[in-house]
């Protein structure tokens, strides 16, 4: 093989390469004992939506459909909301750390962890504006705080 058509081959795969990250997607997670919020950005990581509100019913079922989630979305990265609050760690904080590293040790991509502290707050402040009712709120309103917490950072990952 010649030199040039090594080069060729490399760009090649490189482009093809980069073709693959690009289209990777971040998925937010919201954190609750009860219910699980999950936000996932567009394929440019530009753009958060809401996505789905998963049922907090075992540690291990959780992480299972998290798990098939990463798998058929194509997702890279997780973006955790850990609510670090004035007072320092709270129950939850533990809850939601606990939470990370059993997450980690199940799947092969980073989890970023973010402090969440009013997002549920904005969240329901958000939804409010938008004239949801109350009924549905309850439903979409911790997806509505992951994509919060996911906006934030497709918005700040480049400021140093």
């Amino acid at each position: 093989m010649s030199i040039a058509t090594g080069l060729l081959r490399c760009s090649t795969e490189l482009l093809a390469m980069t073709a693959y990250i690009k289209f990777m997607k971040i998925l937010a997670i919201d954190y609750g004992n009860k219910r699980v919020g999950l936000a996932i950005s567009d394929e440019n990581g530009k753009l958060a939506s809401r996505f789905l509100t998963l049922e907090n019913k075992s540690l291990g079922s959780l992480i299972k459909e998290i798990k098939n989630i990463i798998l058929e979305k194509n997702v890279s990265k997780i973006i955790l909301g850990i609510p670090v609050g004035f007072d320092g760690e709270s129950a939850q904080t533990r809850n939601i750390k606990k939470f990370a590293v059993e997450l980690g040790q199940n799947i092969d991509i980073p989890i970023i962890e973010i402090n969440e502290i009013f997002t549920s707050k904005m969240a329901e402040e958000n939804l409010l504006n938008a004239d949801i009712k109350r009924e549905e709120i309850k439903k979409i309103i911790d997806q509505e705080a992951a994509r919060i917490i996911l906006q934030d950072h497709l918005d700040n990952k480049d400021v140093l």
